[in-house]
């Protein structure tokens, strides 16, 4: 018989040869996963819209506590910080839904939504409100009486969504592209109310420099988790190792909410 071929390793072990040829593909293809598990993480498309105080510009710089949060991902997946795109919700939610590598924020997980996307979270709680000016002296004892009024809402958002939920008429829902046009329809008389975040609310007041206390909340409509959501198709290697980046900052998180003086009822 002929003898089986070894190799000889500098510390004197012998290894027949098929074992170190297998051992060395082995490593290539678990390099070659590994490379190709970075190179997904580092090709994601991420989409956002305006909407204080999770995601804004100001002095030409995006920000927000859903951007500094991912931002602060990043620094610990020490990877380098990647491109957001701003651009309408709705635009930002179809191509998410329908494009690989691609995710969007900050968005709330709804049982509708839930298995449409893969999600990073919870990054912050959005409680919906209807708003309206305290001149208006509306008083409201059941949910009804506010169909026969006027109320702006972003288009596409939960907020829009969840109008439609409640049973509002869409006869008289106002969709807009962002939270700052609500308002100006709002003040200008071509609606009755908007409906936004208490947060969201509260910071377009200092972004605008209006008198929050002159509106008033006139009703609840619901309160959601807000997540990162990913294309249904991203690895779950890429979702574990985010949310598990998210976990590990807890800390620096918690300061992100306050440093935007989130209301402590949605942290």
């Amino acid at each position: 018989m002929v003898s089986e071929l070894k190799l000889t390793f500098s510390n004197g072990t012998l290894l027949p040869a098929y074992k170190v040829i297998l051992t060395f593909f082995f490593c290539l293809f678990s390099y070659q996963l590994s490379a190709n598990e970075q190179a997904a993480q580092s090709e994601i498309t991420f989409y956002t819209e305006v909407y204080p105080p999770a995601n804004y510009y100001e002095n030409n710089e995006l920000k927000g506590i859903t951007v500094d949060t991912l931002k602060a991902i990043w620094r610990e997946l020490q990877q380098p910080e990647q491109f957001i795109n701003i651009v309408p919700w709705a635009r930002g939610y179809r191509n998410t839904l329908d494009n690989p590598n691609t995710a969007l924020f900050t968005m709330s997980r709804t049982p509708p939504r839930e298995k449409l996307f893969k999600w990073v979270g919870p990054i912050f709680n959005s409680t919906h409100v209807i708003m309206t000016k305290k001149s208006n002296h509306f008083k409201f004892s059941k949910l009804s009486e506010l169909f026969d009024y006027k109320v702006a809402a972003v288009r596409g958002d939960i907020s829009e969504i969840s109008l439609s939920k409640i049973g509002f008429p869409d006869q008289n829902i106002a969709k807009v592209t962002e939270l700052k046009l609500a308002y100006k329809m709002m003040e200008t008389g071509r609606v009755d109310m908007l409906v936004a975040t208490i947060h969201g609310f509260q910071h377009l007041a200092q972004q605008l420099n209006f008198d929050h206390t002159r509106y008033e909340n006139v009703w609840q409509v619901n309160k959601f988790a807000n997540y990162i959501a990913f294309n249904r198709e991203t690895p779950e290697s890429i979702i574990t190792k985010y949310q598990a980046a998210l976990d590990k900052i807890s800390e620096e998180h918690l300061k992100i909410k306050q440093k935007y003086k989130l209301a402590i009822e949605e942290y």
